[in-house]
């Protein structure tokens, strides 16, 4: 692991750097990269972020969408590429290439147990509980003025990464990072009320057919949800980001999961387990990645009863 004072000699010399996180990205996900973009912003560096999906209607409230550059990178704009929470070169997606090339200059900021994505400078700490935190850290040797917006960009991700300080990932670094930020104005209530109490019609009709089509095999929940339910309910994918989560909160579940199809044979899964369970393992099956409590990955099949089939084989449910 390279220290963070090499990495900000590096960011300090760099006139623009470009920011990735990882496909589906989560709060923390866009918490420390948009933490980073504005930080960089205001040490006048030209600092853009690169995703090509689409933000959850409680991400947008938090994150400006409007800042996000979905198109093809310019690898000849840029002196400098980051890339945030992310674990695995596949989990950049179609910015994976930008992390591969020897030539590129890269720098990777992450908290999981993994090294599969490896920068020409790495910072990567596994007791951190988030990606948020690190950036935090990163900050503080910018000497960065952490004004309140950076704080409850931070603040957010890091709360989402633990649950509310709920998740096994949970430390004593975690509380003190988070009176930290709180110490900085961060707007907590704000960002708990967004993240945790407040829900849409919307959002309440897929809670609804969550509620009625869960199915339960030993002590696994999961739902799986195919182009034409999401069509009927009129949503998304991204309206269906909280089914793992709180498939898991079931009394004597200790794992949940949700596929969802994105496209004709390509599908979305995401995993959840409770404290002393693993759900990374199920996800490196498939090439995907996280944290032993959270994870998720990319897989293909037929149709969505195959690819529900493959996630129970890869449990030993089936």
């Amino acid at each position: 692991m390279d220290s963070l004072k090499e990495i900000s000699k590096q960011i300090k010399k760099a006139k623009s750097i470009a920011i990735f996180t990882h496909i589906s990205p989560d709060c923390d996900a866009l918490g420390s990269s948009y933490a980073l973009m504005t930080a960089l912003t205001q040490m006048k560096i030209n600092a853009d972020i690169y995703i090509k999906e689409a933000l959850t209607n409680e991400q947008i409230k938090l994150f400006n969408e409007n800042r996000i550059l979905r198109a093809e990178c310019n690898t000849a704009q840029y002196d400098l590429f980051i890339a945030t929470d992310v674990s695995s070169l596949n989990r950049l997606g179609d910015y994976s290439e930008i992390f591969s090339n020897e030539k590129n200059l890269t720098i990777v900021l992450d908290h999981h147990h993994c090294d599969k994505l490896i920068g020409k400078l790495n910072y990567i700490d596994t007791n951190s509980s988030s990606a948020s935190e690190i950036v935090f850290l990163l900050l503080k040797e910018l000497k960065v003025d952490i004004k309140s917006e950076i704080a409850t960009m931070l603040f957010a991700g890091l709360t989402a990464d633990t649950s509310s300080f709920q998740n096994s990932n949970t430390n004593a670094k975690s509380f003190l990072n988070a009176y930290e930020l709180c110490e900085l104005n961060a707007e907590t209530i704000k960002v708990n009320q967004i993240l945790y109490e407040s829900k849409t019609e919307h959002e309440m009709l897929f809670n609804k057919y969550l509620l009625n089509n869960f199915k339960i095999i030993n002590n696994c929940a999961y739902i799986a949800i195919d182009k034409k339910i999401l069509k009927k309910l009129n949503g998304s994918k991204a309206d269906c980001s909280f089914f793992s989560r709180a498939l898991v909160s079931i009394e004597n579940i200790v794992y949940g999961f949700s596929i969802v199809e994105e496209d004709n044979g390509l599908f979305s899964l995401s995993l959840r387990a409770k404290d002393g369970y693993n759900v990374k393992v199920i996800a490196e099956k498939f090439g995907g990645g996280g944290h032993i409590c959270a994870a998720g990955a990319k897989l293909f099949a037929k149709n969505i009863k195959e690819a529900t089939n493959m996630v129970l084989e890869a449990f030993n449910l089936k």
